[in-house]
């Protein structure tokens, strides 16, 4: 998700909720595909999972983007995901498409929806690595609750969402900018599958939104005011210090720093991984029979 304007694609309500937390920014152009009315795009309901992928819908008239940077949006909670491979084929043609994935609570699927998580989940990631789409982004609802702090029943979604949107925002805002100081190193062309983090700077205490496993790169966005870029004499040293300690064998890591008109300070992270992450680590003891 480098690039300037992106089309962002929601399939399911998750999918549409986020893609439409997107359109407060000039930047992006939004479209959300659901069973329900007020979808830009309505489709026909269901069954199952395997009923969504057999009969997804044709929507190359309706998607007619050619030559775009594209975010599509699913979570796996929701039988509209089984057509998330028809959408994305319906896409591809000249564009670069990116998937991010909303992975739900496990513990609080049915042994079916387990079932139909897991399959989406695993094949976006094998899609990913093959080179079919460009990246896919794993996020846990869980893990992004952890990094926003305590939210209220009352628009709590609507808290994720937001918090989730910042980040990918000002990470984009960021790969469009010159940084006043750091290096970035391109990531491993293998390297397909991603998280986004936050990093609180006076802490030092960084914060996933989802446990990936066998890390080959990892990037930091630092985003720094200009009084406190002119004057603290010790934040390069702090920032670098930082990066350093966070070196591991086999894993590259690099920086930005970047400058802000916000009062606050702020980093948010990127890890990237080869590797198509595990159900049953993710799952540890739990038994889906």
């Amino acid at each position: 998700m480098g690039g300037g304007t992106v089309i962002i694609v929601g399939l399911g309500k998750s999918g549409c909720n986020i893609a439409r937390a997107f359109s407060k920014f000039p930047q992006y152009t939004t479209c959300g595909i659901d069973t329900t009315k007020d979808a830009d795009i309505t489709i026909k309901k269901r069954k199952n999972h395997e009923d969504y992928d057999k009969n997804f819908p044709n929507l190359r008239r309706k998607l007619k983007f050619s030559g775009e940077e594209i975010l599509v949006i699913v979570c796996g909670a929701g039988q509209i995901s089984g057509g998330i491979l028809r959408l994305l084929e319906q896409l591809k043609d000249g564009n670069k498409i990116t998937a991010l994935y909303i992975q739900p609570d496990l513990s609080l699927l049915s042994e079916i929806q387990q079932i139909q998580e897991k399959i989406v989940r695993n094949i976006l990631q094998e899609y990913a690595r093959s080179g079919a789409i460009e990246a896919v982004w794993l996020l846990d609802n869980q893990l992004v609750e952890k990094g926003v702090g305590d939210v209220p029943i009352l628009g709590y979604y609507d808290v994720l969402n937001q918090a989730l949107v910042n980040t990918i925002h000002m990470i984009n805002v960021f790969n469009n900018s010159d940084p006043v100081i750091g290096s970035f190193i391109a990531p491993s062309e293998l390297s397909r599958i991603a998280t986004l983090g936050i990093l609180e700077v006076e802490k030092e205490e960084e914060k996933w939104f989802y446990d990936l496993t066998a890390t080959r790169d990892v990037v930091y966005y630092y985003g720094i005011n200009e009084e406190e870029l002119k004057k603290d004499g010790k934040l390069f040293r702090r920032i670098t210090n930082y990066v350093k300690s966070q070196l591991d064998s086999g894993v590259n890591v690099s920086y930005g720093v970047f400058k802000t008109t916000y009062d606050q300070k702020f980093c948010y992270c990127i890890k990237y991984s080869s590797m198509v992450q595990s159900y049953k680590e993710l799952l540890d003891d739990q038994d889906i029979g």
